[in-house]
């Protein structure tokens, strides 16, 4: 019997790709990935997969419009999906997966702000759906054939999906399809697409969203399984010694493959010798804001005269950054308590709150005897700071609830001199003390409230539209607050042996780039400028120094380790003291981005700029790569896994057993 191909199938499936494909192509327009590369080819194969998949499915219905309303309704997921996304990378500045769902309550309070900061050409995703529509609407006036199938053309249809699927896998392999300077290699992005912004531009926005779900549905297990040669150096001029006995002992008697390759990473590092800084400020106390917010605007001696104050006679880095993440208020704080790369696509706060690690920052100071303490002027309604605080080291955490019965609501937030003013006697008059304080009154919204108004007519500029202007009287709130701290030291004799530090959780990122923009005297569209915050380190004492190294609040653990001279081991820091003769003067960036003082490298699309005269050969290249997601990789494992919990019981027990001997 001759056969007989159904062409309406073909010809429905071929149209539903086109649409399907178009999407991901404007989508990759929006996002300025590369229209004519093999990841656009890899697009259209997996549009071809889904629609052969979903029509083949359909076709039992044996009815044609069962197939396109199918298809339409899932251009509609995928066209809003792919909308979304675009917005989210605007707004917070990545894709968001299923593993920040724990924080989809917290984000719906600011879906007015969501909204409004998408920008026109997002919309443009839109339009395949709408031409589709239209196509239905006219093929729905037409009589058509029923459709037919038999074994025979059902089996051409497998084939065909099978054939299209290995020739999707092809494109993950084969040599010539893939980029030397990617970051991780497009197969093992595929098997654990963590690093979204990869596998966003390699696979798609839509294909990365069935990945995702995948990954939630069968987590990816990685061991840890990497090469550590270019990094098992010791930096050390025997100035700080380890006696490596135990951990070696728990080392050859773990039997858990991923402590064992956690253990051999950690144990190569490096390890950074002592300085002309070690112990500049040993036995001091310790002050360190993470302001909310807050980015290098309040560098303005006429606006912000609190923290021109603290300028005059501090150490201040120009080039500091603070890349967002996943709920970048509470990751970046865990990351600068602890100088650990947070895992990219979940709330590591939240989501690994039980950890324990005994190298935090808190509890370096406590092991000095200090007293340590930690305040946020908001409560648990977004992260579980008491849990997260307290398992981090500090004695005690106090949110708003615990230190002022103080009106307010999710989306209006209080006043940071009004909390100082309460706070500081919990402290002030402790024989030694280590504080952190998180600020609230720069977070948006930036509209009329209380906040935002005390100090709008301040800023009476033309220059600034409503809510520019409302955020910087918000920052003015938070400049009071620094008054306040300075003055309460000040009349508690406590100023002197105080050292105060400060960076910005991240960049005001509800404001549009244009706001942002308006008021910093800098390109912010150029590279990861507008990621900058500030980065300051005050005493009275200090002469005024400013810094050009690139940082990011992964370095202060271990730059306040060696300036207090604490007991500290820096193998355990994915971060760097900044006075170290062996500084890699390197920011990484959530991603696997990074830049140094030589070139930008943007990991999405693994592309490298130049900012100098210094070229990179491909080879230092993928050495830096190869650090960098090393770092990143371990650093994740490290938290996944609860390394330092194990790491600590293991020490004191096989240290136990050395005493007794």
């Amino acid at each position: 019997m001759k056969l007989k191909i159904n062409k309406q199938f073909w010809l429905e499936t071929f149209i539903a790709t086109l649409f399907f494909w178009a999407v991901e192509i404007i989508f990759r327009v929006i996002e300025r990935y590369s229209v004519f590369s093999w990841s656009s080819l890899r697009i259209l194969l997996s549009s071809l997969a889904i629609c052969l998949f979903l029509n083949f499915i359909m076709s039992f219905f044996h009815n044609l419009k069962v197939s396109r309303i199918a298809n339409l309704v899932l251009l509609i997921i995928i066209s809003f999906y792919s909308m979304a996304q675009a917005g989210l990378l605007n707004f917070i500045g990545l894709y968001m997966s299923l593993g920040t769902s724990s924080q989809f309550g917290a984000v719906t309070s600011y879906i007015v702000d969501f909204i409004e900061s998408l920008k026109l050409e997002y919309y443009l995703v839109l339009f395949p759906l709408i031409i589709y529509i239209i196509y239905i609407f006219l093929m729905h006036k037409k009589e058509e054939s029923k459709p037919f199938f038999d074994i025979r053309n059902r089996l051409i249809i497998i084939i065909s999906f099978l054939i299209t699927i290995l020739l999707y896998y092809l494109t993950l392999i084969l040599p010539f399809m893939q980029n030397p300077l990617q970051l991780v290699a497009n197969i093992d992005v595929f098997h654990n697409p963590v690093n979204s912004s990869i596998a966003v531009n390699q696979f798609g926005v839509n294909m990365f969203g069935i990945l995702d779900v995948k990954s939630l549905l069968f987590p990816y297990q990685d061991e840890g399984n990497v090469n550590i040669n270019n990094e098992n150096i010791n930096d050390s001029d025997d100035s700080r010694k380890f006696d490596d006995t135990a951990w070696k002992m728990l080392q050859e008697n773990t039997t858990n493959s991923t402590y064992k390759n956690l253990n051999n990473y950690f144990m190569n590092r490096p390890i950074t010798p002592k300085n002309d800084y070690t112990g500049f400020f040993e036995g001091k106390n310790v002050i360190i804001l993470m302001l909310e917010s807050i980015n290098q605007v309040i560098d303005n001696a006429e606006y912000f005269p609190n923290f021109a104050r603290l300028r005059e006679h501090g150490w201040y880095w120009e080039n500091n950054y603070s890349p967002r993440n996943s709920c970048s208020t509470i990751n970046n704080e865990v990351t600068g308590i602890t100088s650990l790369y947070t895992i990219n696509n979940v709330c590591t706060g939240n989501i690994y709150k039980d950890n324990t690690y005994f190298e935090s920052i808190f509890n370096l100071f406590n092991n000095k005897g200090y007293k340590t303490l930690s305040f946020h002027d908001f409560n648990e309604y977004f992260y579980a700071r008491k849990t997260i605080h307290k398992n981090l080291g500090s004695s005690h955490f106090y949110d708003i609830t615990d230190v002022k019965d103080y009106a307010f609501d999710i989306y209006h937030w209080p006043s940071d001199a009004m909390y100082v003013e309460k706070i500081t006697p919990y402290f002030v008059n402790e024989d030694k003390f280590f504080v952190w304080f998180t600020t609230a009154s720069g977070h948006h919204p930036y509209e009329s409230s209380e906040l935002g108004d005390l100090y709008y007519d301040y800023f009476d500029d033309d220059k600034y539209d409503d809510p520019t202007k409302y955020y910087l009287s918000k920052v003015k709130i938070t400049d009071d607050a620094l008054g306040v701290l300075l003055d309460e030291l000040e009349e508690n004799n406590r100023l002197d042996d105080t050292v105060i530090m400060m960076y910005g959780d991240h960049y005001p990122y509800a404001l549009s780039d244009e706001e942002v923009g308006s008021f910093l005297p800098y390109d912010v569209t150029k590279g990861y400028e507008i990621e900058q915050t500030p980065f300051l380190i005050y005493n009275p004492s200090l002469e005024p120094q400013v810094f050009e190294t690139n940082t990011s609040y992964i370095n202060i653990t271990p730059t306040v380790a060696n300036l207090f001279n604490l007991d500290y081991d820096p193998r355990l820091y994915l971060g760097e003291d900044l006075f170290s003769d062996n500084l890699t003067n390197r920011v990484i960036y959530a991603d696997g981005s990074w830049q140094d003082g030589n070139a930008i490298y943007n990991s999405a699309n693994s592309s490298i700029d130049y900012l100098g005269e210094k070229i990179y050969t491909t080879e230092e290249l993928q050495r830096i790569n190869q650090d960098v997601m090393n770092k990143i990789r371990m650093s994740n494992l490290a938290i996944s896994e609860n390394y330092f919990n194990y790491l600590e019981n293991g020490l004191k027990e096989y240290k136990k057993g050395l005493d007794d001997e």
